[in-house]
């Protein structure tokens, strides 16, 4: 018959007694091997049939598809553009005045977000 009397926490600081080794509970690292072990396994198996599933799904249930691709997609867009920053000051100028032209002659109308430089949202 097994001792328990021996306490598995001290009843002063709440912690565990050193010795008290339960053999329930995981191994060390055996999430991560499981974790790791799908993974690889879900990389060969679409290796495998993946292309064909896509197809499938595409032919026969064109909604779904799409529900698919906007899940992998990153929920928010932030686009910038970089080309300002390596301009000079005269190819600034010049862009300044290209744009001002443009709007004299009431090209991008209803798209002042633009001309003002505020970012414009996909949503």
């Amino acid at each position: 018959m097994a001792d328990d009397s021996k306490p598995l926490q001290d009843p002063k600081t709440g912690l565990f007694v050193v010795g008290n080794r339960g053999n329930n509970g995981r191994r060390k690292g055996a999430r991560n091997r499981l974790h790791a072990d799908f993974i690889v396994g879900l990389q060969e198996h679409f290796a495998e049939v993946g292309k064909t599933a896509i197809e499938i799904v595409f032919k026969e249930s064109p909604k779904e598809y799409l529900k698919i691709i906007a899940s992998v997609l990153p929920k928010e867009f932030i686009l910038e553009d970089g080309r300002l920053e390596s301009m000079g000051d005269e190819e600034l100028e010049q862009y300044l005045d290209e744009i001002r032209r443009l709007k004299s002659a009431g090209a991008g109308q209803g798209r002042s977000d633009l001309i003002e430089g505020k970012k414009s949202s996909l949503n």
